[in-house]
């Protein structure tokens, strides 16, 4: 059982030394927190807002950049129709009708024009009538007449016409684009079909091996070029029907982003689909290289305030561990210096044994001379024997609660009279207190439920009381010792008669080092606080100037040190 006590007390002592060490371990981990917290909110609210505005600056180039190509490339595609269209005019202009109508006229042309741009696939002279009057080309259609095809319906009205995609009497997929020349017998055409194929080129020319899509579409959504996904030349678009805009029209899908833009000189919709893997690249490179410096900054803030910390902590919990020690040391200190003031009394006491002893020894010599037959003489005999051992016990029981109050001892939790403690401590005082004529009373409550708590270091702090109380009382002082109990423990007031503590100074006295008095170390007071907070108990104080001052210690009923 006493081992057990021992240990209940030994690890409810240690747990205050188990949260010290490593004492600041809680604190260390709220300081990293802290630290973490206050370098990676600002570098993530900066960083994060350059990244967020380096990105949308960037993708916002990447667009302007891509609208100028996609209106340069809208324009490029323009140029090339327009420069077909001046190819024929300059034909219809500088050669009439009748010499490309002759023999041999319209090969004579069409070679030089496929040496100037291989773009054409056949050509033809028509008449107001929809009659070929000439033919080149690879098709059989000399003897197919226009009169009611709608390209030819729509020359009429105009001079130039570019049609949209249409199968025709070739039964495959082509544009023309027709010159009209006006005579004063009626009109001849010029019509030349353009080469699908190079055409499709000069459209997807804007991707420059970038992944992606580009075609034209007419007002309806009908494919005018070859797509790689989208669909077939005459296909339908998935956007039917676009309204007309001007400039530049950016529509993020989830399969690519589109450019449109619509041509002047052609009711077409250039349509340029771009992968947005491959346009932010450098907006990927960037992120990948943010995250890389994020990254190494983290792991060097993180590293830093690790080390720096753990260092610092490290150096503050070595200091506690002294701090402990000499605390330790000042306990003890404070503990022999309140036990030195019982010492002139225990030391009168042991004279006073040894002088009654001496007496008695030398009154049982001249005994020792008589007839010790005689009875008279053996009961005085036995009388100074008795006396002697009497002497020795209470020598023995005085050096035995002197020691109790000097010895270090291991805390021991274990059952405690607070009555006959304090009883202890006033027999140990009773010189001093019968010196200077201070009258002690004790208001015991009868039958003082036992406590269980560590008596070595309740009787350092009653001790301290007492010894203080009967400082402050002075000669002819009054000490009262009140004890009394309830459901949550034990209360001791120790009341003295003395000058009392001046105002203000209530909140200081178990402050380490405070102290009224010129010879006081203003240790008695701090650490006996500390030991009732170990213990589960606490101390406290009322005093008015020149009327004395009230100390009351609470202790719990069963050792519970306060967290």
């Amino acid at each position: 059982m006493v081992t057990a006590d021992k240990n209940s007390l030994t690890n409810g002592f240690n747990r205050t030394q188990d949260k010290d060490f490593p004492f600041f371990r809680r604190l260390w981990n709220s300081v990293v927190v802290a630290l973490l917290a206050a370098a990676f909110i600002p570098l993530l609210v900066i960083g994060g807002g350059m990244y967020y505005y380096t990105v949308s600056v960037l993708e916002e180039k990447t667009l302007d950049s891509l609208r100028t190509e996609v209106l340069d490339h809208r324009d490029a595609i323009e140029a090339f129709l327009t420069e077909r269209v001046m190819d024929l005019k300059l034909v219809s202009f500088n050669l009439d009708l009748a010499h490309l109508t002759s023999p041999g006229a319209l090969q004579e042309v069409f070679q030089s024009l496929q040496r100037e741009l291989p773009c054409f696939t056949d050509l033809g002279i028509i008449d107001d009538q929809g009659r070929h009057l000439a033919y080149l080309g690879p098709y059989d259609l000399l003897l197919k007449n226009y009169k009611n095809s709608p390209w030819f319906e729509s020359v009429r009205d105009r001079e130039v016409y570019i049609s949209d995609v249409f199968l025709g009497f070739r039964n495959e997929p082509h544009f023309i684009i027709a010159v009209k020349q006006q005579t004063e017998e009626g009109f001849w055409i010029i019509r030349a079909t353009v080469d699908t194929a190079y055409f499709h080129d000069v459209v997807g020319e804007i991707l420059h091996g970038r992944g992606g899509d580009a075609f034209l579409v007419n007002g309806d959504g009908i494919f005018q070029t070859s797509t790689r996904a989208a669909g077939q030349i005459m296909g339908q678009w998935a956007l039917k029907n676009p309204e007309p805009f001007e400039g530049v029209q950016v529509a993020k899908r989830k399969d690519g982003i589109y450019l449109m833009a619509w041509l002047d000189k052609v009711p077409w919709l250039c349509v340029a689909k771009f992968d947005p893997h491959e346009i932010y690249r450098s907006l990927r490179n960037i992120r990948n290289l943010g995250i890389a410096i994020f990254g190494m900054g983290a792991l060097i803030i993180v590293l830093t305030v690790l080390l720096t910390t753990n260092y610092l902590f490290g150096r503050l919990e070595s200091k506690r561990r002294n701090i402990l020690f000499l605390d330790r040391q000042l306990r003890h200190s404070s503990k022999m210096a309140s036990s030195m003031k019982l010492a002139s009394g225990f030391i009168r006491d042991i004279n006073d044994s040894l002088s009654n002893i001496d007496t008695v020894v030398t009154w049982m010599g001249d005994l020792s001379h008589k007839d010790l037959s005689i009875e008279g003489n053996r009961q005085e005999l036995e009388e100074s024997l008795n006396q002697i051992r009497s002497e020795v016990g209470r020598t023995r029981k005085t050096t035995e609660t002197f020691l109790k109050t000097t010895r270090s001892s291991v805390p021991i939790i274990n059952e405690v009279q607070v009555n006959d403690l304090l009883d202890d401590i006033l027999e140990l005082l009773d010189r001093e207190i019968h010196f200077n004529r201070i009258d002690v009373k004790r208001n015991y409550q009868a039958e003082l439920p036992l406590i269980r708590s560590d008596p070595s270091q309740l009787r350092q702090v009653f001790q301290n009381l007492i010894l203080n109380a009967v400082t402050a009382a002075g000669r002819e002082g009054r000490i009262t010792l009140t004890t009394s109990a309830d459901a949550a423990g034990v209360k001791v007031a120790v009341e003295d008669n003395g000058r009392g503590i001046p105002e203000g100074m209530t909140d200081k006295i178990f402050d380490p080092h405070y102290t009224t008095r010129p010879d006081g170390t203003g240790l008695g007071l701090s650490i006996g606080a500390g030991i009732l907070q170990k213990l589960g108990g606490r101390i406290s104080v009322k005093s008015e100037l020149g009327k004395g001052a009230t100390f009351t210690v609470d202790i719990p009923l069963r050792f519970g040190p306060s967290e």
